[in-house]
């Protein structure tokens, strides 16, 4: 199975490039290349040059005001090389940032906001931080369900850490009915 990592970064640079392509921007904007670099520098573990090339966009993003998508990836994306980078507190920080910009630019129902809130849960699960963590990935799942479907396969990942996290604090009942859920999509997928 790929890295889910690897296949949100592939995600966000399909969406840019889509977004490019619907409001007219050439594929081969500016914005798109450094983009594409940012994501480059990510993948070969280069992270303080992804930071710098999202800190040199920054300004000409938040100029443009909460309404431009481009402003909550940069924030997010610079949440995620944070969170790359062990930096918990300033991942943590980025995410909550890039929450409110999503649902400007996006709406509060987009699939896009499912990632934050997925890295906010994860965050606070590794900090043990169970109570916190649940109703954020719960609301992950529940974007992700509206817009893939209940029983799409892409699901599993999140409803297979949702189960756990159920399970760690102590939700038995409820980690028993999302079990039943990832063996009926396993079963509909294989």
């Amino acid at each position: 199975m790929k890295n889910p990592s690897n296949r949100t970064l592939i995600l966000w640079w399909l969406l840019a490039a889509l977004i490019g392509l619907l409001t007219g921007c050439p594929t081969s904007s500016e914005w798109d290349r450094q983009w594409e670099q940012v994501h480059a520098n990510i993948s070969r573990g280069q992270f303080q040059e992804a930071k710098d090339l999202l800190h040199r966009l920054l300004p000409s993003v938040r100029k443009q005001g909460p309404t431009d998508e481009r402003y909550a990836l940069v924030i997010f994306q610079l949440g995620e090389v944070a969170r790359l980078e062990g930096q918990v507190s300033e991942a943590e920080a980025y995410y909550w940032e890039a929450l409110p910009l999503l649902a400007q630019s996006l709406g509060s129902e987009h699939l896009r906001m499912a990632d934050p809130l997925a890295a906010l849960a994860s965050l606070y699960q590794q900090k043990n931080q169970l109570e916190m963590a649940r109703p954020l990935l719960k609301r992950a799942l529940a974007i992700r369900e509206k817009s893939w479907g209940p029983s799409d396969p892409q699901l599993l990942s999140t409803l297979q850490t949702y189960h756990a996290l159920l399970m760690a604090g102590d939700h038995p009942e409820e980690a028993t009915e999302i079990a039943s859920r990832i063996d009926r999509i396993l079963k509909l997928s294989s």
